[in-house]
């Protein structure tokens, strides 16, 4: 349409005379149209190829302009209402949307037919697909592990070798703060592949001690005193119950398992274990030579 414009107002008048201008009333961004007549002038060749550059790309700079601003306010509005996976799962998809609608919306406004756009889109997918498997199945598998949420961000997860709290789930990749500290950076397809192990799913987690029992120790005392120390010690949960279980390990040593239940949210499990050991302790008179935690 461009061309058709340009070519009817060539041998008008000079593009800098008012006369030239309403070959412009038809285009769809006039303010450019009129600005490359009056510079290019109407009868130069150039005229209408800089015309169609012009409004491709003020036509991809409004989208994208556009596209943010909705992303931001989309976002600002998720994130006020939904947990930080779904604030994620939004702001890529509006990302990839933005963008895809960007490309399209330039090429049309640059005169390409829109079926054009329709089967250079398709080819151009289908080569990006084969030549990006990897990375779009990374981005496929992220959008899976948000709509699924196996996890959130926050999460203590181990997934195959890795362990530690989730920080990001990005397009592309997962990443991990590490007990020690370091960062963790994963492909989603691996993630979505794994076997997860995600042991902040629950309020409550399962946490034990270990007491040896030593050749002379008073076996029902030491029993009795596990059992009043869980009675009181707060923060301990009632349902699953406690229990107190002798057992001989498979090196032969004899030892007393206290397993109890802990809402880790409220509640610091190795504050709680050494209040326990320490009630134990005093309740069985030293019957106990030693004790280990663990949680399970």
């Amino acid at each position: 349409m461009h061309f058709l414009l340009a070519t009817a107002a060539a041998g008008a008048t000079p593009a800098s005379s008012p006369a030239s201008l309403p070959a412009c009333l038809n285009n769809p961004l006039l303010w450019v149209c009129q600005a490359v007549q009056e510079r290019v002038g109407v009868g130069n060749a150039l005229a209408p190829l800089v015309q169609d550059v012009l409004d491709g790309i003020a036509v991809f700079l409004l989208v994208v302009i556009a596209g943010q601003v909705l992303r931001r306010v989309v976002v600002t509005a998720v994130q006020r209402r939904a947990d930080p996976q779904v604030h994620a799962l939004t702001r890529n998809v509006l990302t990839i949307l933005t963008w895809a609608f960007a490309a399209a919306g330039g090429l049309v406004a640059g005169g390409v037919d829109v079926l054009w756009v329709l089967t250079f889109g398709g080819v151009f997918s289908l080569a990006i697909g084969l030549a990006f498997q990897d990375l779009l199945r990374n981005i496929l598998a992220g959008i899976f592990i948000l709509l699924e949420k196996p996890f959130r961000i926050g999460d203590h997860v181990a997934i195959g070798d890795c362990e530690g709290t989730v920080q990001t789930i990005a397009l592309r990749t997962t990443a991990l703060r590490t007990g020690d500290g370091r960062l963790a950076v994963m492909p989603n397809l691996t993630v979505f592949t794994s076997v997860i192990l995600n042991s902040t799913a629950f309020d409550q987690r399962r946490y034990s001690v270990t007491l040896p029992v030593e050749p002379g120790t008073d076996l029902p005392r030491l029993m009795k005193a596990a059992d009043g120390a869980l009675a009181a010690v707060p923060g301990i949960a009632s349902d699953p119950p406690p229990s107190v279980q002798p057992r001989v390990e498979p090196d032969g040593r004899r030892v007393v398992v206290v397993s109890f239940w802990v809402d880790y949210r409220a509640h610091d499990p190795d504050t709680m274990s050494g209040e326990l050991l320490s009630r134990i302790w005093g309740g069985s008179a030293g019957s106990a030579g030693g004790a280990a935690k663990g949680g399970a």
